[in-house]
């Protein structure tokens, strides 16, 4: 694992244990082993060390997407079926606590999401080029946000049925009815 790596490790486990005000370069450093110096050769400032953790956050999510989608059957709206399977993914990195810390930082300091508008602007291009109805796709992406934002928040109105019941409209309204299973859906269910 590459120094940078070890930093962005470190950072982030700071951020899960502690939250997002206890991250500093030093603190970072300490963690990962090195000197502050060793993190300031990689990331300037506390800024570019949260835009580099979110980088990381949104390049897993996104190979995650990419293995839903490989493992998805061809048609229309597959990256949207992909973004669904994802969003219920537990390996989905955006149940990691350290993605809400995340986003209260760049709420406070919007400079920070540069490294996702790349990403953003991929997933919503992908989505709306496979789908016969573009502003379908977009809003089924739309409430998967909001489902993440529900489980960031601990929201009691989105339980686990509701959440479920979600899926399977977002899934039906995609084309894929409650009998078509996704590979989220496969997994659970062998369980």
């Amino acid at each position: 694992m590459s120094t940078r790596e070890q930093i962005i490790d470190a950072a982030l486990s700071v951020v899960r244990t502690q939250g997002v005000a206890a991250l500093t370069l030093d603190e970072a450093a300490r963690l990962a082993g090195i000197s502050k110096g060793g993190v300031l050769y990689h990331f300037k400032s506390k800024e570019a060390l949260i835009q580099g953790m979110v980088a990381r956050l949104a390049g897993q999510c996104e190979s995650l997407q990419q293995a839903h989608y490989d493992r998805l059957a061809p048609g229309p709206n597959r990256w949207a079926r992909a973004l669904v399977a994802t969003s219920f993914d537990p390996a989905a990195p955006t149940t990691d606590p350290a993605g809400c810390a995340l986003l209260a930082a760049i709420a406070t300091n919007p400079s920070l999401v540069e490294p996702l508008e790349g990403t953003i602007d991929t997933a919503f291009r992908r989505l709306t080029a496979d789908s016969e109805d573009p502003s379908m796709a977009l809003l089924v992406a739309l409430a998967m946000d909001g489902l993440w934002l529900h489980r960031l928040v601990n929201s009691p109105v989105m339980d686990e049925t509701r959440r479920l019941s979600i899926r399977e409209k977002a899934l039906e309204l995609l084309g894929e009815g409650a009998a078509g299973a996704t590979p989220a859906r496969t997994a659970k269910s062998a369980r």
